[in-house]
């Protein structure tokens, strides 16, 4: 699918035009072999083309005959209601901006139907504030995982099994997350490298490193909520660990504290001559024994706090 988009400062909205001009935008996605002809007969290469279409693609920089290729990861919500990852390849050439993903990437949509400004004569602003998007969105789901961590962090003594699986996926999460943003931040680090030979316009440099330094908090805040999640998990098996050490110190300390009178009945069950056998009172004394012996192992173990 490719769809081309103009907008000059001259124009009131964004436009769909039927053929590419110089300073137009160049929207496409699932691409068919076809349309990757399409896009190399306009200057592109075909094989970070075909790169950008690989779903397991990394963010990464590259110039190649003076077009600019930034690969990097953008959110996806899918149908399951969990959110992923997935690739996406903005190329600059001297007439115009190009966004390549595996799939429709529904965060471009309030650009293409014009929800949000986007001057496409202006390719490196373009650029820019795409990126601005998908790290602002990067942070807006951080914020949303971190509530929720912090639910669980509250109340880390009554946590779930099914709790414990939800700690699981959102570190697989936050691991996916990293996967993307620390590679398009070492990208940022080699666009600002070629910043002598890239035709930026004044005030863009500042842009890109203002955005890289956003990128790098973002990048400390998922590392600092995923070290929360693995702090919660340990913590977790921590409490269950003290609380199954006591369980069983109780259980042996009962146990022991019931084999008394079992010994001591036994003994006094055998078929052989025995003190207090043959009184009256042999009945009362033997169980005074059996409380007696089995009242000093319960406050032994009392005072070690096994009880």
């Amino acid at each position: 699918m490719i769809q081309y988009l103009y907008h000059s400062l001259r124009d009131e909205k964004i436009k769909k035009i039927p053929s590419p001009k110089v300073g137009s935008w160049i929207f496409s996605y699932d691409l068919s072999p076809e349309e990757i002809d399409t896009l190399v007969s306009y200057g592109f290469d075909r094989d970070i083309i075909e790169d950008a279409l690989d779903y397991f693609e990394v963010p990464r920089f590259e110039e190649e005959d003076g077009v600019i290729y930034f690969f990097t990861r953008y959110l996806v919500h899918r149908k399951d209601g969990q959110i992923s990852t997935a690739p996406l390849l903005i190329a600059i050439s001297n007439s115009y901006i190009l966004t390549i993903s595996h799939e429709k990437p529904e965060f471009l949509d309030d650009f293409v139907h014009g929800r949000r400004t986007l001057t496409t004569t202006q390719k490196v602003k373009s650029f820019l504030l795409f990126l601005d998007t998908i790290i602002e969105k990067y942070d807006r789901s951080l914020i949303r995982i971190r509530r929720e961590v912090l639910r669980f962090y509250g109340n880390i003594e009554d946590i779930t099994e099914e709790d414990i699986k939800k700690t699981v996926a959102l570190e697989s999460k936050l691991s996916d997350y990293l996967s993307a943003l620390i590679p398009t931040n070492d990208a940022f680090s080699a666009l600002l490298r070629k910043k002598g030979k890239i035709h930026f316009h004044e005030g863009d440099v500042e842009i890109l490193e203002d955005l890289q330094q956003d990128t790098q908090q973002v990048i400390s805040s998922a590392k600092n909520v995923s070290k929360t999640v693995q702090n919660i998990r340990s913590a977790h098996s921590d409490i269950l660990a003290h609380k199954l050490n006591i369980t069983m110190k109780t259980l042996t300390a009962v146990t022991i504290i019931l084999t008394v009178p079992t010994i001591v009945s036994g003994i006094f069950g055998m078929n052989t001559w025995l003190p207090f056998t043959h009184g009256a009172k042999g009945f009362t004394i033997v169980m005074i024994i059996i409380f007696g012996i089995s009242w000093i192992i319960y406050e032994h173990f009392r005072r070690k706090n096994w009880i």
